[in-house]
């Protein structure tokens, strides 16, 4: 017969003993709880917090966007004040050519007028050896006048003669005096021709000089004006790829908001690699413009395809539950985006212009390998 305790009797000791365990267990499953709820407060304050850097990315990419607003409308005007440097170094061109061709002008002129000046001289020698022709047969005249007189009837003839002479040698003297006037009045006027020539052609060599001057000048700011372009249009290219790159960390910024069950976005969602900023500047942009004869540049194509299909393999893998491989994609994705920055960032040093005031040449980075990695730059 099997006996029953009442009631009213006292447990035993082993039962006490159990209990004892059974509350002992109790406490322990409830501090862990509570440390599992500290955890959770602790994550959830966590990702909160990267939820607000989400956010503060997403606003450093529109500013950037500003940015790279900004710098393309000043390379625009870069480029129209370089234009226009341009024109006017023509313009200055074409000036300096035709003060050289007036100035050899000028001088070739002054050169004839110094000439004529030097035929009035020799004019001026023939008159006077005409005159003294004239005043010799004048006086050849009037002894011949003399003598027929003194020859009475016979020399009659020989005084018409000698009278015909005469008139002949003063009209000679006449014209004489009037084409050493002439001449004068030549030599004069050329000498005052010769004289404001020469002032001209040196004011037209001061003209060229300070013309070239000028000139220099503005090829000088031409090159600063091209330097600057330049600058500038790298400046703007950079600040697009920043920008993508910006983009590319909001996409992987998604992603963790999708694991944490703070988006409600799927796989699909998320852009592929020739959708995104960084794509479009790859495959249709201004990179595929500038370097796509760069096997640098080149390069970049598979790890950030990469970057993409691991982040949509991430998703893909927790939307499934298959959190292991969840975590390898979003590993392998942070590694491929890793690799993609620091390409990127070799393509635009290595393709980085030079600064005005640089007097020693940029040494040419080495290749990229898979051994070495990216070189280290300055």
């Amino acid at each position: 017969m099997r006996l029953f305790r009442s009631s009213s009797a006292s447990p035993s000791p082993s039962e006490h003993t159990h209990v004892a365990k059974l509350h002992a267990e109790r406490d322990r499953l409830q501090s862990r709880v509570n440390d599992l709820e500290a955890q959770h407060r602790l994550h959830q304050h966590l990702f909160t917090n990267l939820t607000e850097f989400g956010d503060s990315v997403v606003a450093l990419r529109e500013s950037f966007s500003d940015l790279s607003t900004l710098l393309l409308g000043n390379q625009q005007i870069s480029d129209f004040t370089a234009s226009e440097s341009q024109r006017s170094q023509e313009a200055l061109n074409a000036m300096v050519s035709d003060l050289l061709a007036l100035n050899g002008c000028i001088g070739s002129a002054a050169k004839q007028v110094t000439s004529l000046r030097d035929d009035a001289g020799r004019i001026d020698s023939f008159v006077n050896a005409i005159d003294k022709v004239s005043m010799q047969t004048t006086l050849l005249a009037f002894n011949a006048s003399i003598e027929a007189a003194r020859a009475g009837e016979a020399g009659r003839g020989f005084a018409v003669v000698a009278t015909e002479v005469r008139g002949l040698a003063v009209k000679t003297n006449e014209a004489t005096h009037v084409i050493g006037d002439l001449n004068s009045s030549i030599r004069s006027q050329a000498d005052q021709v010769d004289s404001v020539m020469n002032d001209n052609a040196l004011k037209a060599e001061r003209l060229s000089a300070e013309t070239n001057h000028v000139m220099q000048r503005t090829e000088h700011l031409l090159a600063l004006t091209n330097e600057s372009r330049q600058a500038l249009s790298f400046s703007a290219m950079l600040s697009e790829v920043e920008l993508a790159n910006l983009e590319e960390l909001e996409i992987k910024l998604e992603v963790y908001r999708i694991f944490m069950g703070l988006s409600t976005k799927t796989a699909s969602d998320l852009p592929g690699e020739s959708e995104c900023a960084l794509g479009q500047w790859y495959y249709t942009g201004t990179g595929n413009q500038q370097f796509y004869s760069d096997e640098d540049f080149r390069a970049l194509e598979a790890p950030h395809r990469e970057v993409h299909q691991q982040a949509i393999e991430a998703v893909t893998y927790h939307q499934q539950g298959r959190m292991d491989e969840a975590m390898t994609a979003l590993a392998r994705m942070e590694a491929a985006n890793l690799d993609v920055m620091k390409r990127l960032r070799y393509v635009m040093r290595k393709y980085r212009p030079e600064s005005p005031q640089t007097s020693l040449p940029a040494t040419a980075p080495l290749p990229y390998t898979a051994t070495t990695g990216l070189p280290e730059t300055a």
